[in-house]
């Protein structure tokens, strides 16, 4: 299931120019775990937690795999142009503040499909 949301990201992060625009795609990725985890009525809360995130997390992993080839390319052809390109980096709290905002909503969509 996530691979299909996936692919709708990747395609969302390399056809739209404004970023916001991969909210929808995760808000209906997020409704459609919720109704599938829904029919799941053998699953504890626990369980369908980790089905969530698990498929939230692979969706994500797709995605930035998908955004960092599209950066190494767009740096690649500015610096084939001659421009000069400030250094810069992820700041640290960015991995981990990710990594809460899926806990966080994997665990809403657990609990709502229970």
């Amino acid at each position: 299931m996530a691979s299909r949301e996936s692919c709708v990201g990747v395609l969302t992060q390399i056809y739209s120019r404004r970023g916001p625009m991969i909210y929808p795609v995760y808000a209906a990725m997020l409704f459609a775990l919720g109704l599938f985890l829904s029919r799941a009525s053998g699953f504890g809360f626990g369980a369908r937690l980790l089905v969530c995130f698990a498929a939230v997390l692979l969706s994500t992993a797709i995605t930035f795999i998908a955004a960092l080839v599209l950066a190494g390319r767009a740096r690649a052809r500015l610096l084939a142009e001659g421009r000069t390109l400030a250094p810069g980096h992820a700041p640290i709290w960015f991995l981990p503040l990710v990594l809460v905002l899926l806990v966080t909503a994997s665990a809403g969509v657990a609990y709502v499909a229970s």
